[in-house]
């Protein structure tokens, strides 16, 4: 067995490994290590938390218990959000009550009972029921008939609860007319972001048990959403996402490989890795297509070079998904520059297909070698009106292949924009490889994981701006401040706050894509990097 900090326990496997084998009738509610995740807003990929919003609110709601959970589910849908009470949302509200920022108030002290889990605040359909059941003693199909107003926001229905619900609490008199109107008008407003708290709770439940595997076992988590990543409506930006989550976790998401050949991802000794359908136009037929002539004709793509690769298989995948492959990496395990095979197959594809064929059948270790056995070949069996101009277009490739008429040697900024177009995320290099860092005295990952100092410098890209015009009254209001992202070659940082002053000395020098050296500190209260400055990086390559 093999028992975690928090005291869970898991079978091994024959490497000595932990073994998910989940019985969600056996999982603990209670494990610390999930509880933690969740807290630091570390959801990517937890159900009904994965968004930015249910990242950034798990901060600051930090649930302990499938009842706060299920709040936090609750209270960052978006009605919740959008109904402003006092200047701030519902979901403020919470969150400040909760934190006893704010005091909890219940409006009258018979509805504490009701409303004492939420701190106050009517979140589910379930109270609006209880207290209509209190205040105007609603039998249970009235209830009913109210939470089917709230749940389908049905006005007539609504109308008609309203009567039965003043005319109740006049023969009721336990709170005042007066009193009664002020919580049926609470009632009618919860239509706008009210749950169903059993819904609630069983997504709780859901997003807990989600929560769990990507506590114990990430790799096989992150291989499992990355293998579904392709179902969502923008696949890349979830695969971006997911591996920079990965990689703030100290988990490397391996690049698609001719010698791990397979067609999605998987988990393979114990490293998320990426399959060649990933590639952007690598289809399924594309892999089909290769492994069936492998497995049919007992190749084996470990003792091959890359040359002979090229002419033995070259003729069965498309020119596009070929190139494709080559720029994402696939056949870095050959140990060339991608530049150095992308030029081999450029001379490659423009031979004929009759003499593709006779090189796939050959013996030959090297291109060179094949394409002197074809002039011979075209010499001896194939001798017709075109032969000579054959002939000589070989003799030409082979000429392009002795000398090149540029080096073919990969630029860092040339494989990232690659990895990034063909894959959704740089993997191997970054384009700040190619920039002087020295200043730099940490880098994204690290500031994530709490790196502190008196001025922090991060060597980084930009890969998103957005503009805030500030509306809150002061000194700034109508001032214009900024949030951006940057990345590195460690991961992503999302939490850059740029305010009005310092925005209006630097605006003119940032922009998507510039490499900068950042300059700033830490918010205490909310971790986010303030910044203060930036600084223009030298290109060193």
């Amino acid at each position: 067995m093999i028992e975690f900090p928090c005291g869970c326990k898991f079978e091994k496997n024959d490497k000595g490994l932990p073994v998910f084998n989940p019985n969600i009738e056996d999982m603990p509610l209670d494990c610390d290590r999930t509880w933690d995740m969740i807290c630091e807003g570390n959801t990517k990929g937890v159900f009904q938390l994965e968004s930015q919003l249910g990242q950034s609110k798990a901060k600051e709601v930090r649930p302990r218990s499938i009842e706060e959970l299920s709040d936090l589910i609750a209270i960052i849908r978006p009605g919740c959000g959008d109904s402003i009470v006092d200047g701030k949302s519902l979901t403020q509200h919470y969150i400040d009550r909760k934190s006893k920022k704010d005091p909890v108030e219940y409006f009258h002290d018979d509805l504490k009972p009701i409303l004492k889990g939420t701190y106050g605040i009517l979140v589910y359909q379930e109270q609006a029921m209880q207290i209509a059941q209190l205040v105007a003693g609603f039998s249970l199909q009235q209830a009913d008939n109210l939470r089917k107003a709230i749940g389908k926001k049905k006005v007539d229905l609504m109308a008609q609860v309203k009567k039965e619900f003043f005319a109740g609490a006049k023969e009721v008199k336990k709170f005042t007319e007066e009193e009664a109107e002020e919580i049926f008008s609470w009632i009618e407003k919860s239509q706008k972001y009210s749950f169903n708290k059993s819904h609630s709770i069983s997504y709780a439940y859901n997003g807990y048990q989600t929560a769990y595997a990507k506590a114990h076992f990430p790799r096989a988590f992150f291989t499992s959403y990355l293998r579904h990543a392709d179902g969502k409506p923008k696949p890349f930006i979830e695969i971006s996402e997911l591996v920079n989550n990965a990689r703030i976790m100290d988990i490397d998401i391996i690049p698609p490989s001719i010698k791990n050949l397979s067609a999605k991802f998987k988990l393979i000794d114990n490293k998320p890795t990426f399959g060649i359908v990933n590639v952007k136009n690598v289809g399924q037929s594309v892999y089909d297509q290769l492994h069936g002539y492998i497995t049919n004709n007992n190749i084996n793509v470990d003792e091959m070079g890359w040359e002979e690769f090229l002419m033995r298989l070259g003729r069965f995948i498309k020119s596009n998904s070929f190139e494709s492959m080559i720029k994402a990496g696939v056949f870095d395990c050959y140990g060339l520059h991608r530049s150095k095979m992308l030029y081999d197959f450029n001379i490659y594809k423009e031979i004929k297909d009759r003499d593709k064929k006779f090189l796939s059948e050959d013996k030959s270790k090297t291109f060179k070698e094949g394409l002197e056995r074809l002039i011979d070949d075209i010499k001896i069996r194939r001798r017709t009106a075109w032969t000579d101009k054959n002939i000589e277009f070989v003799k030409s490739s082979i000429m392009s292949l002795e000398s090149p008429p540029y080096d073919l040697i990969d630029k860092w900024s040339w494989r990232a924009k690659q990895e990034r177009d063909l894959l959704g995320i740089e993997l191997t290099c970054s384009e700040i490889d190619e920039y002087d860092t020295i200043d730099a005295n940490c880098t994204c990952r690290e500031y994530i994981k709490g790196f502190e100092c008196k001025t922090i410098a991060i060597a980084a890209q930009v890969t998103d701006i957005r503009e805030w015009k500030i509306k809150k009254a002061g000194p700034n209001k109508g001032n214009t401040m900024a949030f951006l992202k940057i990345s590195d070659n460690t991961c992503c940082l999302d939490s850059i706050t740029v305010f009005s002053e310092d925005w209006k000395t630097m605006k003119d020098k940032v922009s998507i894509g510039k490499i900068l050296l950042f300059r700033g500190n830490r918010d205490k209260k909310k971790g986010s990097f303030l910044l203060k400055s930036v600084q223009k990086l030298n290109q060193c390559i």
